[in-house]
């Protein structure tokens, strides 16, 4: 049996928020902060023609800013919902694409000369998923590849302590207790 990913539950949180006729669960292409903030990147690492990629990149929001700005972008996701929504957002530049991708699980082939993550690197939980999302991230970049980790959730008061499964990890912080957020199995 294999298991399904807890951060797959990311999936059925959009379908929730679209069948509600939300038509963003994410930040918005229009979103000024972000717009500056990628603006001022993408210039200061001249990265206009380059080749960006973007990890858990939802409904493609950063993906028509980059590609606005002359980025070569690719988005990656492992929510499908998401990749059809991103797909919808950034149809009008022909270099962007996006796919349906476990950034834990599956590694990237092709290089890149910058990545950027938006509020995704959070969302794991377990100390081994960050470790193995870091190593296909690092592992897709062209040399001295900048990357931006951007509104990240954080807690100056989180625990030092190794976080190795689902039920440590709601033990110490009772919270976020979702039926979301279960340990999925799937028979083959």
């Amino acid at each position: 049996m294999d298991e399904i990913p807890y951060y797959l539950a990311y999936e059925s949180r959009y379908q929730k928020v679209f069948s509600a006729g939300i038509e963003r669960w994410g930040h918005a292409p229009d979103d000024k902060v972000l717009f500056s903030t990628l603006s001022k990147w993408v210039e200061e690492n001249k990265l206009q023609d380059k080749r960006v990629i973007e990890f858990a990149c939802g409904e493609g929001a950063g993906g028509e800013i980059l590609s606005k700005l002359g980025c070569i972008y690719h988005g990656v996701d492992i929510a499908p919902s998401a990749i059809i929504k991103a797909k919808a957002a950034i149809k009008q530049y022909p270099q962007a694409t996006v796919s349906l991708l476990d950034m834990v699980n599956d590694p990237i082939l092709e290089k890149y000369d910058a990545a950027i993550d938006i509020m995704g690197f959070h969302m794991l939980i377990l100390d081994a998923d960050r470790m193995k999302y870091l190593k296909n991230a690092f592992n897709c970049f062209e040399n001295d590849a900048p990357m931006l980790f951007f509104r990240q959730s954080y807690r100056t008061t989180a625990t030092e302590e190794k976080i190795e499964t689902m039920e440590q990890w709601l033990h110490i912080t009772k919270s976020y207790r979702t039926n979301e957020f279960k340990i999925y199995k799937l028979k083959i």
